[in-house]
């Protein structure tokens, strides 16, 4: 007990930093454990072009919407030059994949056009429970850790609700169909996972 008494400005110069970084860890990530959604939905990548699809969004956005609850596909003119510079605004041979997101599991799966068409959607970005899905530049490492050495980020897209946040595990995350500019978010799927 003396020690302490004797020491006790040394012990506080190393127990509050790390009560701080722990608290700051704790009210970053705890908040992500109960983060959830009865809505799954469906997303979209194009299946073809480089490592660096710069205009698959574009694509992806001209091919697939919803209009009246379910998913309608465009076909797209691949020669179109808005800008008239003799260029088609398409350099690349996209086509579109589909992938259903269980959040419940945090998995996806490539379902057929067919399939997804069949489904009532809802468009909004936002789910009927307040769940919105939403692209995140993450620094997480570098911030709780920077008095240590660097850390890691990444981009990727993330389940959002306030300041809340959960990683979404997309399909071929490893590979050229996570790259930032290949995800396209068609809809929320209704009716949700019933409560059991």
């Amino acid at each position: 007990m003396d020690f302490i008494k004797r020491n006790f400005a040394i012990l506080l110069a190393f127990i509050l930093p790390i009560g701080l970084i722990g608290a700051f860890a704790l009210s970053t990530y705890l908040p992500a454990l109960f983060l959830s959604t009865r809505y799954d939905f469906i997303y979209a990548t194009c299946a073809d072009g480089t490592n660096y699809p710069y205009r698959c969004n574009d694509y992806l956005q001209k091919r697939y919407s919803v209009e009246n609850g379910k998913l309608v596909i465009r076909s797209v003119d691949m020669s179109r030059d808005i800008d008239k510079n003799g260029v088609p605004d398409y350099t690349e041979n996209y086509s579109g994949r589909i992938f259903l997101h269980d959040t419940q599991k945090n998995e996806s799966r490539e379902i057929t056009p067919e399939e997804a068409q069949a489904m009532t959607l809802n468009g909004l970005l936002t789910s009927p429970d307040g769940i919105t899905v939403s692209s995140y530049y993450d620094r997480n490492n570098g911030e709780i850790f920077f008095p240590f050495g660097g850390g890691s980020s990444s981009y990727g897209y993330y389940l959002m609700k306030g300041r809340s946040r959960m990683k979404i595990n997309l399909i071929n995350s490893s590979d050229r169909y996570y790259y930032q500019n290949n995800f396209e978010f068609i809809g929320w799927i209704l009716p949700g996972r019933s409560e059991d």
